[in-house]
């Protein structure tokens, strides 16, 4: 078995996220934000048509606001927070896709569950890291999200392979499931040190220096 690719989820993979900012912003000032009422799970669980790229940025706020029973914030501030889930790079898992791309010859692929307004807020971050990928799967733009399998039959016509020849990395358990169903390669990214145990499983090469955050 030869992997010819690899396809990498972006939230809590390559970026870390961080609710902390607008669960306070957000959530707390819900009526609705009891102990017998998880409204956070109730609000991201409707956010997937946001995801899909099925309704407007106005549309969702709106939809927020009917979820969350108010709205504390005017749109413009809800987004300023709701962007903020995302915190920072995963410096260290960077590094590591750096290098796994300099020791081998295939393609990346970055597949991500992600609305239209995150990705602007990630594009305006001077992070230098676009160029690792040979291509984009973004929900937002294709109308679907993991684990819908008819994503990830896109990513095998994207990347040129069959199923065995792909690795798929990310940190979703039913991700992972979907995409072992089809015959993807899978790994449940759970930290950097199990991934590179993992990743020596398929023989994918790599420098084994101490990778260190500076």
């Amino acid at each position: 078995m030869t992997i010819k690719c690899i396809i990498i989820d972006l939230g809590d993979v390559l970026i870390e996220l961080d609710f902390s900012r607008f669960f306070n912003d957000v959530i707390t000032p819900s009526p609705f934000n009891k102990p017998k009422t998880p409204i956070m799970l109730e609000f991201f669980r409707q956010s997937d048509t946001y995801h899909q790229g099925k309704i407007t940025d106005e549309e969702f706020y709106k939809q927020a606001c009917e979820i969350l029973g108010v709205c504390s914030l005017d749109q413009k501030q809800f987004y300023a927070s709701f962007n903020s889930i995302i915190n920072d790079l995963n410096l260290d898992m960077v590094k590591l896709i750096r290098n796994i791309k300099s020791s081998n010859n295939f393609k990346l692929i970055c597949m991500s569950n992600i609305n239209s307004s995150h990705w602007k807020y990630l594009k305006k971050q001077k992070w230098d890291i676009w160029e690792l990928f040979d291509e984009f799967i973004l929900s937002h733009e294709i109308h679907m999200t993991k684990p819908d399998p008819k994503m990830f039959d896109l990513a095998l016509k994207k990347a040129g392979c069959k199923p065995e020849e792909v690795l798929f990395i990310d940190d979703g358990l039913n991700n992972v499931r979907s995409a072992q169903e089809i015959g993807i390669n899978s790994i449940r990214f759970i930290g950097l040190d199990n991934l590179v145990e993992e990743l020596q499983k398929y023989n994918i090469k790599f420098s084994s220096k101490k990778r260190k955050n500076k």
